[in-house]
């Protein structure tokens, strides 16, 4: 799980802090202000350990410098690292991130008790990297990954559950043969976050069912009528009565509810993994963005760290009536983050309640709104 990330000189921002919560994370502001940003830099340094000890590798400088500057580079579709600096930064960047993950631990439970939350062990994996421009053999000048810590002193059998980030755009009816376009085409117009996410969807269905799977994700298939299944390297929605639609078929935003059910039942989205999801309400209506909200608000309180980037006032209002609505002792406190473009940087407010976010820009245009609709004659 992502627990802070620390931005400086890096595209829009100055130097912002974020401190995240273990549930439930929102990230609002205008456009132009980095969301995006902050989801791609927390999934990156979520996504870094276990591709680094993919190959039963430990981590060091080196490896790490080569991994994150390939990185970079494809999650944000640059061809020069200099251009994530932010004008007029002589130094070049930071970057700090703080992850926790996990050491395998036995875990025994009585039948009548819940699942736990975490699972294993916590263990500390520390990332602070700089972007720095440097000349190459022939002199001209570029910027590189200076990894200044790295988390090579974690225990070697630590892990990081599956990380899942799901970009704005619907990613379904993209499936079909998206891999194989990212590795022939170099200039390919998507960033590296619909590659991973179609590889992570390549999957077979496990045995066991899923603990992720509750009552709200079975309202979600009502709704639906059927399942997405993966068919001889296809997704293809199979209806309650077993026959097949085409994904491309269905309507977007059920094309993204579905995703949901799919990444649960498959797997994708383990307990103690991390959720980055970009604008979750595009092309969904208000009683879709509520079956959302409560499927995204009861996986918080399963061991998922969910974190979001929205513009839906609609959707902020029903996760704090959820909140409301649960007993504290079910719920784990949610953060929010307000990112606000003040002259030539990025400011963030962030706090446990949408009131500790200044200014909330999406409740400021929904009261001018309403004053001009009052207005008319």
């Amino acid at each position: 799980m992502l627990k802070s990330l620390h931005i400086k000189q890096f595209t829009v921002f100055q130097d912002a802090r974020f401190e995240f919560s273990p549930g439930l994370n929102v990230i609002v502001g205008d456009n132009g202000t980095g969301k995006t940003h902050v989801l791609k830099l927390g999934y990156l340094f979520c996504r870094a350990w276990p591709d680094l000890t993919a190959k039963r590798s430990r981590v060091n400088v080196q490896r790490a410098e080569s991994y994150l500057d390939e990185r970079l580079a494809g999650l944000f579709r640059v061809s020069d690292l200099a251009m994530l600096v932010r004008q007029g930064s002589k130094s070049g960047a930071k970057l700090t991130a703080e992850v926790g993950g996990h050491i395998p631990t036995v875990q025994i439970r009585m039948p009548d008790e819940p699942p736990f939350t975490s699972p294993g062990l916590p263990e500390d994996m520390p990332w602070d990297i700089q972007i720095q421009r440097t000349k190459d053999t022939s002199g001209t000048l570029k910027a590189k990954v200076v990894p200044d810590v790295v988390p090579d002193a974690a225990a070697t059998n630590a892990f990081l559950p599956q990380q899942v980030f799901v970009p704005s755009k619907e990613m379904v009816s993209l499936f079909k043969g998206l891999i194989g376009l990212f590795e022939k085409y170099r200039e390919f117009p998507l960033d590296e976050t619909y590659r991973d996410l179609a590889v992570a969807m390549s999957t077979l269905e496990p045995r066991e069912v899923s603990t992720l799977l509750p009552e709200v994700m079975q309202r979600i298939q009502k709704l639906l009528g059927g399942d997405l299944k993966l068919d001889n390297g296809d997704l293809v929605f199979e209806r309650s009565d077993g026959s097949q639609l085409e994904s491309q078929l269905l309507a977007e935003g059920h094309r993204k509810l579905a995703m949901l059910i799919y990444l649960l039942r498959y797997g994708v989205i383990e307990r103690g993994g991390t959720l980055f999801w970009d604008e979750p309400e595009a092309n969904l209506n208000p009683a879709a963005i509520k079956l959302l909200a409560e499927a995204l608000f009861v996986l918080t309180g399963l061991g998922v760290q969910v974190i979001l980037a929205t513009h839906s006032l609609f959707l902020l209002r029903e996760f704090e009536i959820l909140r409301m609505k649960t007993p504290p002792s079910e719920q784990t406190i949610p953060r929010y983050f307000g990112l606000d473009l003040k002259r030539t940087q990025v400011v963030v407010s962030q706090g446990d309640d949408i009131s500790d976010i200044d200014p909330l820009v999406m409740l400021d245009e929904n009261l001018h709104q309403s004053d001009r609709y009052l207005a008319l004659p």
